[in-house]
């Protein structure tokens, strides 16, 4: 009825006398919203089964009434400013309540329940949309625990979920980021406090405030975002300095992830190899005896997840920033090869036989302290590709000597013996990762090609390096890994040269006549998976060469 007595024209002089009329009308509904609201989030706490029939009933006026609002405020938008505090505080309030007892609920919420959740977020779209610049005050309130970033709103219905959504862009869209962005790092900093405790679920909550901010920086002007680039890097480490399980810390970094990439995008060279510089400094310096290792492994995954991210997005534009941390790097693989590499120790001769000659585990003591090299290999995987797209310059800088610190740690990591219960991303189903090693998710790359893994990073070495010189030392280390003893080595070797012949082509031909002695000898390997990468790696070479290799394997 306010609609179609209303319609939205800035010309027309009766639209604006009609609005006038429905005035009287916004503070009768918003005296009735606001004690409604009081009263039901007050009768919502109890559980007395007489109440229920009450309850409901005042659930169905409470959204009637936000709806009506809704279309009040949309009509009479500035007039309603006086009555503003009285409409949004009872509104977050009773926004609360029902995300709470439909989370606290195992069974989907009853459509009074859901219905009131719709009505309520298309009130707070209507003033987000119509009165953003007088909400900044509102904010803390609205980013609240269990308010806006409650999970209660994104399970469910999916037109839940949308209008959620659409919430969320108005704010962020039409919210300046100089005015939300520090409230929503207070919001981020306050639920991640709260996540400490082991069966808390806010880091969920935090999770669609990073989603708030990344849709504010992406809408945002580079003008607008140098003020509150020190807001936002505090707000990235708030997130990258969470300490929970590995599905939540997994989800918070990818969230914050995006925050940077949006960030970066629109930001100037210099100004992201400041920002990076911050990153590092932040995370601090890398030992292996740290005092406070825990913290210090978690800090190092968080950098090199996000400076994979950043590899993977800008290419060659990163590789500066990667010289600045080329250190780090090094002394990353360094502690990786001193944990993995060392054999195991056992007390009799024969025993220690019988293990070198088997797929033999690792003797680390702390998982977390080899946790940092996945990522290390992603982000260094998709800087040598880069660098290979542009002539590999970076790989063979300081006279060759990068590419050779690189590949002498990454030749070594090849023979490594890697726990089994080391913890591995990969794209592996839970049947397929039941029955695939740690070594071979993480040194060959079963499943972890977007994830990073040895042969991966070896494949995108030899590619980048680009000439026969530089080669050599690192088909050697392949063959070397093709002819030991354990099984697990030998098919990470064999793969990884298959990859590189694959990706180089012809060009590596020439160390072909290298290769042969060793893969004559696993074309007649026990395992039958060796010998048919062997066969493979044959009959490329026969394809590129254009000739029979038959009498050379002989």
């Amino acid at each position: 009825f306010v609609r179609s007595l209303c319609p939205a024209s800035e010309k027309s002089k009766l639209t604006s006398k009609a609005a006038d009329a429905f005035v009287p009308a916004l503070e009768s509904v918003t005296k009735l919203f606001s004690g409604t609201a009081t009263s039901w989030s007050k009768e919502s706490d109890e559980d007395d089964i007489e109440m229920l029939g009450i309850k409901d009933a005042e659930c169905q006026l409470l959204s009637s009434s936000s709806l009506c609002l809704a279309s009040l405020v949309a009509v009479l938008k500035a007039r309603c400013l006086p009555l503003l505090p009285s409409i949004v505080k009872p509104l977050i309030s009773s926004l609360k309540s029902v995300n709470l007892l439909v989370e606290n609920t195992e069974f989907q919420a009853e459509s009074s329940e859901a219905m009131l959740q719709l009505a309520i977020l298309r009130l707070l779209e209507t003033l987000a949309e119509n009165l953003p610049q007088f909400l900044p005050p509102y904010l803390p309130l609205i980013f609240s625990n269990n308010a806006l970033p409650s999970r209660a709103l994104r399970r469910g219905d999916h037109s839940l979920k949308e209008a959620t959504e659409r919430v969320e862009s108005a704010l962020a869209s039409k919210t300046p980021i100089r005015q939300l962005t520090p409230a929503l790092s207070k919001a981020l900093s306050n639920t991640l406090v709260n996540s400490d405790d082991d069966d808390s679920n806010d880091w969920e909550e935090a999770c669609s405030i990073l989603g708030v901010i990344n849709a504010s920086v992406g809408t945002s002007e580079r003008s607008e975002l140098p003020p509150v680039i020190g807001k936002i890097f505090n707000v990235l480490v708030a997130a990258y300095s969470y300490e929970g399980g590995d599905e939540c810390k997994s989800r918070l970094l990818s969230d914050a992830n995006n925050v940077l990439l949006s960030l970066v995008m629109k930001l100037s060279e210099s100004q992201l190899r400041q920002l990076y510089a911050r990153l590092r400094e932040w995370r601090g310096d890398i030992k292996e005896d740290d005092d406070n290792s825990e913290q210090s492994c978690s800090r190092r995954v968080a950098f090199w997840t996000l400076s994979a991210a950043l590899s993977k997005s800008l290419r060659s534009i990163f590789l500066p920033c990667l010289t600045s941390v080329l250190t780090d790097v090094i002394d990353e693989l360094e502690i990786a090869v001193s944990l993995l590499c060392q054999r195991p120790k056992h007390d009799g001769s024969k025993r220690r036989r019988v293990d070198e000659d088997s797929d033999s585990d690792s003797s680390v003591n702390d998982n977390s302290e080899v946790s940092p090299l996945q990522p290390l290999l992603l982000c260094l995987e998709s800087a040598l590709k880069a660098d290979a797209h542009e002539g590999g310059d970076w790989t063979r800088g300081d006279d060759n000597q990068r590419y050779n610190m690189i590949l002498s740690h990454l030749g070594k990591l090849l023979m490594a013996h890697v726990p089994k219960d080391l913890p591995v991303s990969s794209d592996l189903s839970q049947k397929e990762d039941a029955v695939t090693s740690s070594y071979q998710k993480l040194v060959e790359g079963q499943g972890t090609l977007e994830h990073g893994n040895v042969a991966g990073c070896l494949t995108a070495l030899a590619t980048a390096a680009g000439n026969e010189q530089l080669w050599k030392p690192l088909n050697f280390a392949v063959l070397e890994a093709c002819s030991h003893k354990r099984s697990e080595v030998r098919r990470a070797g064999i793969s990884c040269l298959l990859s590189i012949i694959e990706t180089v082509g012809e060009e590596y031909m020439v160390l072909l006549p290298e290769c042969l002695p060793v893969l004559s000898e696993l074309l007649e390997d026990g395992d039958e998976e060796i010998a048919g990468m062997a066969k493979e790696c044959v009959r490329q070479g026969e394809e590129l060469l254009g000739e029979s290799l038959e009498d050379s394997l002989r």
